[in-house]
This record gives structure tokens, sequence and C-alpha cells, in this order.
């Protein structure tokens, strides 16, 4: 197929969602809205900026590379290092930072739900 057709392969592109025409106009919007605000008023309005995430975070902390160093002599082999299972137990890491630093950094408790009283 490639040779006669001149056809290729590629792999799909992930996007979190399909977007339609409206959602893409809105989002333009926004952004032109966010642009127009930082021409206006510069660093000042980066400074504003607040972000927000979450993420499933391991009960594990693995060894660092230098944790692990150790003296040898030259003609004893090399140490191997196997990569570390993360235990069982997951915590739902909330985290908020800006243009300075973390502002809020949250472990959700096993059993618990995220919800807007929380």
């Amino acid at each position: 197929m490639h040779d006669e057709l001149g056809f290729h392969k590629v792999c799909a592109r992930w996007v979190p969602r399909q977007l339609t025409a409206e959602h893409k106009c809105k989002r333009v919007e926004i952004y032109q809205r966010s642009l127009n605000r930082y021409n206006n008023e510069g660093e000042q309005f980066l400074s504003r900026i607040e972000k927000g995430d979450e993420t499933c975070v391991h009960h594990y902390k693995p060894e660092s590379n230098r944790q692990s160093m150790e003296h040898k002599q030259p003609d004893s082999p090399a140490k191997k290092k196997f990569k570390t299972q993360p235990s069982a137990g997951k915590v739902m890491l909330t985290l908020f930072w800006d243009s300075e630093g973390p502002i809020l950094e949250d472990y959700l408790e096993k059993g618990h739900t995220m919800n807007s009283a929380r």
C-alpha cells in the first residue's frame, strides 16, 4: 500500500473530548477576552491566575538514584535496580497553585467524596 498508493500509517491523537462548533467558538471567545485583559493589565493579570487539578497518588516513596548509590570496585558487576510496584493504597490529591507556587494541597480521605461542601 505504501509504495503503490503512497499511504503511510499514522496514530490517532488523543484528545480529552470531541468539541462541537459551539464549544470551539466559546473557547475562542474566552481566550480572546483573556488576551485582551493581558494586553490591558500586563503581568498583573497573569499573577492573579489560579489553576487547580486533582489526581490519585500512591502511598509509597521510591528510593531515589542518589539514595541507591554505593561504592563498588571497577571489576564488580553493576547493581540492578528493579521498578518498584506502587502499593495498593491510593488517595486523591487536589492541588491549587498560582504564579507564586502552591496555594492549597488537600488529600481526600478514603471513603469520602469530593463535593461542593468539601
